[in-house]
C-alpha cells in the first residue's frame, strides 16, 4: 500500500504551483524539499516508517506552500498508519480535509485511499468500501485491480444485515450495484446453482460495472466449483437408537435442501445413508460408504467418533463431519505454526461442523464489545456444556481486552433469587448499610444497590431458566443492565405471553429460526407437528447439503464466505466451518432483528 500511494504521490508532486516570493524566503533555511520529501517515501516502500518519520521532521509544515504542505500531510498519514498510530492519523485527516479545495486530483485521490485505509482500521467496512469505490476511476491501471478487490474485502467484512439496509439506501449507484453483488453472495435462501444464476441475472443487468468484467474474490470461481461437485455422497447419522430423533432431524433438512435443488431441475447426488449406531464402528461406516461408490461422507455426529477420525494422518474419503472435536494444544496453533510431525495427527480431509454454542459465546462478546461495554458478569449453568461456554467465553472476552467482575455457576431450580443476589453483591450492600446503621445507632433511609464494577451479563439460560432469571435481575435493582444470550433463551417459536419476560435480551441465532424462509416453511407444513426442538438440527441438516461443495471454495479463499441458514459460514485453518449468525432482541415477547442502526 505504501507502494500505492508513493507511486501516486509522484504524480502529485509534479503538478505543483510555483511559491510566492514569501514562501520561497521562509523555506530558505530548511533542506531541499524534494530531496526531504523522496528520502520520506524510499523508506516508506522499505516498510521503515521510524526513518520515514525523521527524514518528515526535518521540514516545519507551516512553512511550506501550499501544495507541499498537503504531500507532507498525506505522507505523514502513511507513517502513521503503517506505524499503527490510527488517532495520529486520523488527526492528519481532519487537518487535509481542511485542503480539499486546494488539493490536486491525484492528491484527492490519496485522501480518498488513506481514508479508505483509516476506516478499515476501525471497522467502519462500508464507509471504507464507499471511498475505494469512489477513487477507482482515478487509479491507474497497475493500481485498479489491488484496489477492486479491496472494495470485494470491505463489503465481506459487512453484517449481511447492514449489506441489505445499506442496499436500499444506494440504489440506483456503482456503490448500490457492489452492495447487490455482495448481497447475492450471502444470501442464505441460495444453493450454488441459485446463486449461480443470480450472479449471470447481476451480470447481464450491469454489464458495465467494474464487478461483472472481473468478477472479485471466490465469485469467478464458482462454475469450476458447481462442475466439480461430488455425485455420489454417504450420509452417516444416529438413524436408531437414542439419538434417532437427531439423527433424523438431519437427515429430514438435509433431504428438504436436496429435493428443493431437483425441485429446481439442479444436479444432485446420489445419496446413501447408513445409521451409525447399526454399524459395528466408524471404520465399517467407511467401509460402507466406499461399497457405495461414495466420493464424500457427511457425518458422523458422535463427539468421540469425530475425535477418533481428527487424529488419523488421512482418512478413506474426505468427512464433513458434523460435530466438532475437542482440540489440542498443537491444533490451536495456525497451521503454519504446527510442527510437521503435530501436522500428521490432524486429518487432512477432515472438515467439521456443527452448531457449536462456543460460536455464540464469541459473537455475544464481539457484540458486547462493540457496543462499548467493557466490565462482565456471567452466569452459565453447572456442568460440563455449561463450563466449556464459559471458557470459550472467558478466552475471548479476557483476549479483547475486556474484564469479568463475577462468574455464578447455577444449578437448574425454581428460586434463582440467591444466585442473583449473590452475582449482583446486593447482600454485601445490606451488610454494610446494618453495620452503618449500628454504628450510627439511628434509623436510616436505605435502598440497596447492585455492584458497579460490572456494566453487562453474559447469560446463558433455557427459556424457562431464563424467564425468571431476567424479572429476578430486576427484582435485586438491575433491571437496566444490558442481558447478552445465546441462542438458548429462544425456543425458536414466537411465544409472546410467555417472553415479555425476556424482554432487552439482545441474543444471536439461525438465520433458519429468526427469518423462517421459503424452505422453512416448506418443512413445517411437511411435518404433522412442524420442527419442534429439533429446528436447528433441520437447519444443520440444510447447511450440510448446501455447503459440501463449497468447501473447496472456503479453503481456497480463506477471507470467502458463504450464507446458510445456520449463519454466515468460513472454514478456519484446521477445517473447522465457523459461524456468524444473525442478532436479535426481545420486544414485546418477540425477537426482533438488530439491523445495522441499533
Amino acid at each position: 500500500m505504501a507502494a500505492v500511494i508513493t507511486a501516486m504521490g509522484l504524480a502529485g508532486c509534479a503538478t505543483a504551483p510555483q511559491s510566492t516570493p514569501t514562501q520561497a524566503a521562509a523555506t530558505e533555511q530548511q533542506p531541499a524539499i524534494t530531496e526531504v520529501f523522496r528520502d520520506a517515501r524510499q523508506a516508506l516502500e522499505s516498510g521503515e516508517f521510524g526513518n520515514a518519520r525523521l527524514h518528515l521532521q526535518q521540514l516545519d509544515p507551516q512553512q511550506l506552500p501550499v501544495n507541499q504542505r498537503i504531500e507532507w500531510l498525506l505522507l505523514a498519514t502513511e507513517i502513521a498508519q503503517g506505524s499503527q498510530q490510527s488517532d495520529e492519523a486520523a488527526l492528519l485527516l481532519q487537518q487535509l480535509d481542511g485542503y480539499l479545495e486546494q488539493v490536486t486530483p491525484s492528491q484527492d485521490a490519496r485522501i480518498s485511499y488513506l481514508k479508505a485505509r483509516q476506516y478499515e482500521a476501525d471497522g467502519e467496512y462500508f464507509a471504507a468500501a464507499r471511498e475505494r469505490v469512489f477513487v477507482a476511476s482515478q487509479l491507474p491501471a497497475n493500481l485498479g485491480q489491488q484496489n477492486h478487490e479491496a472494495i470485494w474485502q470491505d463489503l465481506s467484512q459487512m453484517p449481511y444485515e447492514e449489506i441489505t439496509n445499506r442496499l436500499q439506501q444506494n440504489a440506483g449507484t456503482e456503490l448500490g450495484q457492489w452492495l447487490q453483488l455482495a448481497e447475492l453472495a450471502r444470501r442464505p435462501d441460495l444453493g450454488l446453482d441459485d446463486q449461480l444464476r443470480a450472479l449471470q441475472q447481476w451480470q447481464q443487468r450491469y454489464p458495465l460495472h467494474p464487478a461483472a468484467r472481473q468478477l472479485p474474490g471466490n465469485l469467478a470461481h464458482l462454475s469450476e466449483i458447481a462442475a466439480q461437485r461430488p455425485q455420489r455422497v454417504a450420509v452417516a447419522l444416529p438413524l436408531s437408537g437414542p439419538l434417532a430423533a437427531s439423527g433424523e432431524a438431519i437427515r429430514d433438512g438435509l433431504l428438504a435442501s436436496y429435493y428443493s435443488a431437483q425441485a429446481k431441475q439442479q444436479p444432485t447426488p446420489d445419496l446413501t445413508f447408513i445409521d451409525t449406531l447399526s454399524a459395528d464402528s466408524i471404520d465399517a461406516v467407511y467401509a460402507e460408504a466406499l461399497m457405495a461408490g461414495a466420493q464424500w461422507l457427511i457425518g458422523p455426529v458422535n463427539k468421540q467418533q469425530v475425535q477418533h477420525l481428527q487424529g488419523l494422518p488421512t482418512l478413506s474419503l474426505p468427512t464433513l463431519a458434523l460435530n466438532y472435536a475437542d482440540l489440542t494444544p498443537a491444533t490451536e496453533l495456525p497451521v503454519d505454526a504446527i510442527e510437521p510431525a503435530q501436522q500428521q495427527t490432524i486429518a487432512s480431509n477432515l472438515y467439521q461442523f456443527g452448531l457449536a454454542p462456543e460460536d455464540e459465546a464469541i459473537q455475544a462478546a464481539d457484540r458486547a464489545w462493540a457496543d462499548g461495554y467493557r466490565r462482565a458478569l456471567v452466569m452459565v449453568p453447572e456442568g460440563d456444556w455449561g463450563e466449556r461456554i464459559f471458557e470459550s467465553f472467558r478466552d475471548y472476552w479476557l483476549q479483547l481486552g475486556g474484564k469479568i467482575s463475577e462468574t455464578r455457576f447455577y444449578k437448574n431450580q425454581n428460586d434463582y433469587n440467591p444466585d442473583i443476589k449473590a452475582l449482583l453483591n446486593v447482600d454485601e450492600s445490606n451488610q454494610r448499610f446494618k453495620q452503618m446503621r449500628q454504628l450510627l445507632r439511628q434509623t436510616t433511609e436505605f435502598e440497596p444497590r447492585r455492584r458497579e464494577d460490572a456494566d453487562w451479563l453474559f447469560l446463558v439460560a433455557q427459556p424457562q431458566q431464563a424467564r425468571q432469571i431476567k424479572p429476578t435481575l430486576a427484582f435485586n435493582f438491575a433491571g437496566n443492565l444490558p442481558v447478552y444470550a445465546t441462542s438458548h433463551v429462544y425456543s425458536g417459536y414466537p411465544e409472546a405471553d410467555h417472553d415479555r419476560d425476556l424482554n432487552g435480551i439482545q441474543f444471536c441465532d439461525l438465520p433458519w429460526v429468526l427469518e423462517k424462509g421459503e424452505l422453512y416453511q416448506q418443512v413445517e407444513k411437511s411435518l404433522p407437528r412442524g420442527q419442534g426442538p429439533y429446528l436447528r438440527l433441520y437447519a444443520l441438516g440444510v447447511d450440510a447439503y448446501r455447503l459440501l461443495p463449497r468447501l473447496p471454495q472456503l479453503q481456497a479463499f480463506p477471507d470467502s464466505q458463504i450464507g446458510g441458514v445456520t449463519g454466515q459460514l468460513t472454514l478456519d485453518p484446521q477445517r473447522r466451518v465457523r459461524r456468524q449468525t444473525e442478532c436479535a432482541v426481545f420486544r414485546a415477547g418477540e425477537p426482533q432483528l438488530i439491523g445495522s442502526a441499533d
